[in-house]
Parts: C-alpha cells; sequence; structure tokens
C-alpha cells in the first residue's frame, strides 16, 4: 500500500466516510472535510500538490485551495484539528508498521 493509499485508508476510518465518496466530485461537507485532511497529511508529509491533485482527481489549484483551506478551519474549529490529530497519529504508525 502507497503513502497515498494508507491517506485515504485512514482518513476513512476517522472521518466514516467512504474511499468512493472521497474521490467523487460531492461537494457536501464530510467528503470536503475528508479531502482536505488527505490535502494537509500528504502536504505534512511532502507530497506536492500536484502530486496530491493525481491521488484525489483535482487540479492543483483545487488542492492549493483546499490547503488553505484546511490550514484556515485548523486555526478555527478544534474537531477538525482533532481529527487532523487522530489522522495524522494513525497514517504515521500505519506507516512506521509497514516500514519495519
Amino acid at each position: 500500500m502507497s503513502d497515498n493509499e494508507l491517506a485515504i485508508s485512514v482518513v476513512s476510518k476517522v472521518t466514516g466516510v467512504p474511499k468512493s465518496t472521497i474521490l467523487s466530485p460531492s461537494r457536501r461537507w464530510p467528503a470536503v472535510e475528508a479531502r482536505m485532511l488527505i490535502v494537509l497529511l500528504l502536504s505534512h508529509d511532502g507530497a506536492t500538490d500536484e502530486a496530491t491533485s493525481w491521488v484525489l482527481h483535482r487540479k492543483r489549484g483545487a488542492i492549493l485551495k483546499s490547503r488553505h483551506n484546511a490550514l484556515n478551519t485548523m486555526d478555527i474549529s478544534k474537531v477538525f484539528r482533532d481529527k487532523f490529530n487522530r489522522v495524522k497519529l494513525m497514517y504515521n504508525e500505519q506507516k512506521s508498521l509497514r516500514v519495519s
């Protein structure tokens, strides 16, 4: 499983949003929130906006906007910040288990 697939899987587990919905064109909040978490997670892991755009089937500009929105949401929403922290923790645990 690649880092990208792992990120989608972990976000899906934390948010309860299925992978198909995350990758769909849906603009409902749960799907948007899940994509924002993935964008932020992959960005923290060193992925470029272009690489993330390939993963989420979006244009690079949409990923850039999503990353900025996610960073702003982190500042104002404790719930979003807590979800991101859980996602980041699970992602890093799964990644370390895979490498060992």
